[in-house]
């Protein structure tokens, strides 16, 4: 749950996305926004609530909703056109009762520590997991390589100790390494194979969508999202063992 209190102005419209975007980082059931002390300069800058919403709709798939106690701030949402994306309530108790109803989802978490073998031991949990929840799913080859690509860069390029979520929601399975390193992951234009640097390419290419997420403890989540059902594979990459 997050209070918001003062007033929204161009300079802190960002502050409060990402604030947002970091709440739902480490994938609760709902982010819950109070908003009865929040005035916005301009209703139109209610707008950074779609906007979360919006981001957070291909991963972590967590929804937005907001509570306004008054009926003068839920007329402004209205009016706003913010309640045509993010549901509002009137008490948190009816937001709490809409957080229930949502979809059930799957996941587990596990973390590693640095070692030589630390990216097959993710892919064996990977495989044993993809066996468990999609034995008849085309999917664990991308699954694990993006899994050994996102470890292996955590591995590569941080000091930290991967953590690794997976996730099966509907018809997508998501797949999001943390690390405590604030530097974002990036896709490097004009790097070879020889010299590195096609990782995040690699899962940019397999992936439905994928982004690196800063988290609240300081650090981020680079994440993919695999459909469990693609109607055609436009290729059939390497495979690793």
């Amino acid at each position: 749950m997050v209070r918001v209190a003062g007033e929204l102005d161009l300079l802190e419209y960002p502050r409060l996305r990402d604030t947002l975007l970091k709440c739902a980082v480490e994938q609760p059931p709902a982010v819950l926004v109070v908003v009865d002390e929040l005035i916005a300069t301009t209703p139109s800058l209610l707008s950074v609530f779609a906007q979360a919403w919006n981001r957070l709709s291909d991963w972590p798939n967590v929804p937005v909703f907001l509570v306004a106690t008054g009926e003068p701030m839920r007329r402004v949402l209205r009016e706003a056109s913010v309640a045509r994306f993010v549901p509002a309530f009137e008490s948190l108790a009816d937001a709490a009762n809409a957080v229930a109803t949502e979809p059930r989802r799957r996941y587990t978490k596990i973390g590693f520590r640095r070692l030589p073998d630390t990216a097959r031991l993710a892919r064996d949990f990977t495989r044993q997991v993809c066996l468990q929840w999609l034995p008849k799913a085309p999917i664990t080859p991308d699954a694990l390589l993006v899994v050994n690509e996102l470890v292996d860069n955590v591995l590569v390029h941080t000091d930290s100790e991967p953590t690794l979520r997976l996730e099966l929601r509907a018809n997508h399975f998501s797949i999001a390494v943390s690390d405590s390193s604030s530097t974002p992951a990036r896709l490097r234009e004009g790097i070879d194979g020889a010299n590195g640097g096609l990782g995040l390419r690699l899962v940019a290419q397999l992936t439905k969508t994928w982004g690196s997420t800063p988290a609240l403890s300081g650090g981020k989540v680079v994440w993919g999202v695999l459909v469990t059902n693609p109607r055609t594979r436009v290729f059939q990459p390497f495979s690793v063992s």
